[in-house]
């Protein structure tokens, strides 16, 4: 119900997507860093996966000697060799 209250919201203002707090915002740059923004936690942290907890699921990321670097209230920023990126539940 409240999921369908914001999307909703959102059209009704003309708002886009991302405007929405639970829907996560991915950058990346390059191979080698991905900013993540409203993400709720972290699931598992290893060099081989990190496991981010969005709105919009478990987002896993896989690579090699992938590091947290900055971990905020609702984003995380990753850093090592970005391999593939993936949403589950």
């Amino acid at each position: 119900m409240r999921k369908d209250l914001w999307k909703r919201t959102l059209r009704l203002l003309d708002l886009p997507e991302d405007m929405d707090p639970r829907v996560p915002r991915i950058t990346v740059v390059g191979r080698d860093k991905m900013l993540v923004e409203n993400v709720a936690g972290v699931r598992r942290c290893t060099e081989q996966e990190v496991l981010l907890l969005t709105g919009c699921g478990v987002l896993s990321v896989a690579g090699e000697g992938l590091l947290v670097k900055e971990l905020g209230e609702s984003r995380a920023l990753i850093v090592g060799r970005l391999m593939r990126w993936a949403y589950g539940e």
